[in-house]
């Protein structure tokens, strides 16, 4: 097996010089590089990534944990952020190392990987992972808000107590009065947030929101969202009054329409719903098209690898950015009015 000595030798160059035309860390001629990776080739010669590791004292990984569904499907938000952390990094001559574990279930399942930093999706209430990844001295940016908030701690995040004040004033002023809410997992602070901004509308207005009206998301009960949205319509049809539903996730959304068809429930005449994430093809698709909120995924994946990176080089860095979000209004809401 060829080695970089053999490389170096043969191009007429310093082991140093074909070092950098792998690894560009610093620049090299056109003419030199063209030679050097010529006979790298000739030789079959590629490079040694833990070698070059120990060398440079880096893996030029970034580790991102974001678990999926059960099904192993990743939703068009989890794709759009991804791709927005891949844009990021690799420009900055990073890999991705993915990792889908629910380790925040199983804390057997926590690792340290062979990587220079971490971005990871959906933190908990009093989520133990920070604290890991501090102690470990691994530089750490969240997607989602931490609990506690501490200033100490970088994140992105969306604006998610404001996003869902939104849409609870919306569906107020269309006369909706009773709504259900189908929320995430009641340990992620998204759905803390989330729940206080839906009742903060419903607060002002001095109208109540039961709490049986307010259901959460359940990995042990539920196989996947979209059957956490039939299960939640089928459980509540004729039990709980409510015109509207407020679901987590499109996927959810789709979970209700489910329902809706079995149950003989016409959307948006019947029931209406509005979903708190956007994939704009399936909104588009489905019948009638969705009410969303556009989460901007892709902007919250490349803002927390930009942080990231930054935080690499400068461990001292402490940056929280939030990202607005906007409703998408489409066909799946109506105001009670407009039934006679």
């Amino acid at each position: 097996m060829a080695t970089i000595d053999d490389v170096a030798k043969l191009a007429g160059v310093s082991k140093g010089t074909v070092s950098s035309v792998f690894s560009k860390k610093r620049p090299i001629s056109k003419p030199v590089t063209e030679r050097v990776l010529t006979v790298a080739k000739e030789l079959g010669y590629y490079p040694n990534h833990i070698a070059r590791s120990l060398a440079i004292k880096k893996t030029m990984i970034v580790g991102l944990k974001m678990p999926i569904s059960k099904t192993g499907t990743m939703s068009q938000f989890e794709i759009q952020m991804l791709n927005g952390v891949i844009k990021e990094c690799t420009k900055n001559g990073y890999r991705i190392l993915l990792d889908t574990l629910p380790e925040h279930e199983d804390l057997t399942q926590f690792s340290s990987d062979p990587v220079d930093g971490v971005i990871m999706l959906n933190p908990r209430k009093h989520d133990h992972r920070i604290e890991r990844y501090e102690q470990m001295g691994i530089p750490l940016v969240l997607v989602g808000r931490p609990d506690p908030l501490i200033s100490s701690i970088s994140y992105v995040d969306n604006n998610n107590e404001q996003l869902a004040y939104d849409v609870g004033k919306y569906l107020l002023t269309q006369g909706h009065h009773s709504i259900i809410f189908l929320n995430a997992s009641s340990d992620m602070t998204v759905s803390v947030d989330r729940e206080f901004g839906i009742m903060k509308a419903f607060e002002e207005q001095g109208i109540p929101f039961p709490r049986e009206n307010r259901m959460n998301y359940s990995r042990k009960l539920h196989a996947t969202a979209s059957d956490y949205g039939y299960m939640s319509i089928m459980d509540t049809f004729n039990k709980v009054s409510y015109t509207a539903v407020v679901a987590d996730t499109d996927r959810v959304a789709l979970g209700i329409l489910r329902a809706t068809r079995e149950l003989g429930i016409d959307v948006p005449r019947d029931l209406s719903i509005v979903a708190l994430s956007n994939d704009a093809r399936l909104a588009q698709e489905m019948t009638p098209k969705l009410t969303s909120v556009e989460l901007s995924a892709e902007t919250l994946g490349a803002e927390a690898g930009r942080i990231l990176i930054q935080k690499m080089l400068d461990p001292m860095t402490v940056a929280q950015h939030i990202v607005n979000a906007e409703i998408i209004y489409r066909d799946s809401c109506r105001t009670l009015q407009q039934i006679v």
